[in-house]
């Protein structure tokens, strides 16, 4: 699903128009990358919390010349998903391994 259905989504269940709708949702992403940016976390009770935590320093091997590199620690945005939403992918979703050996993700049956 992309931006755009989303709005459409929402615009459809509110009764909403999307222009409204587009806007409202740029405000909230905006309010929760500027709050991350400044190391707080965004707690959305049923659905997630929204933080930063820090990355160590770690060697890495460049894949031509195989020459050690250091990449420096940094802050990296994370997604911690609630129970109840964790619950509700596992009801809704199963995970179906396919011929040649990969797992993929395929609705249960009966949805």
């Amino acid at each position: 699903m992309r931006k755009i259905d989303l709005v459409t989504q929402v615009a459809q269940r509110t009764g909403v128009p999307k222009e409204t709708v587009l806007k409202s949702l740029n405000a909230a992403l905006a309010v929760i990358a500027e709050t991350m940016a400044c190391g707080e976390e965004i707690r959305l009770k049923r659905f997630g919390t929204f933080c930063v935590r820090p990355r160590r320093p770690t060697q890495r091997s460049h894949r031509y010349t195989h020459q050690l590199i250091t990449v420096p620690s940094k802050a990296m945005p994370r997604f911690y998903p609630s129970k109840i939403l964790k619950q509700l992918v596992a009801d809704r979703l199963t995970v179906v391994q396919l011929p040649s050996g990969r797992l993929t993700i395929r609705p249960r049956d009966g949805q």
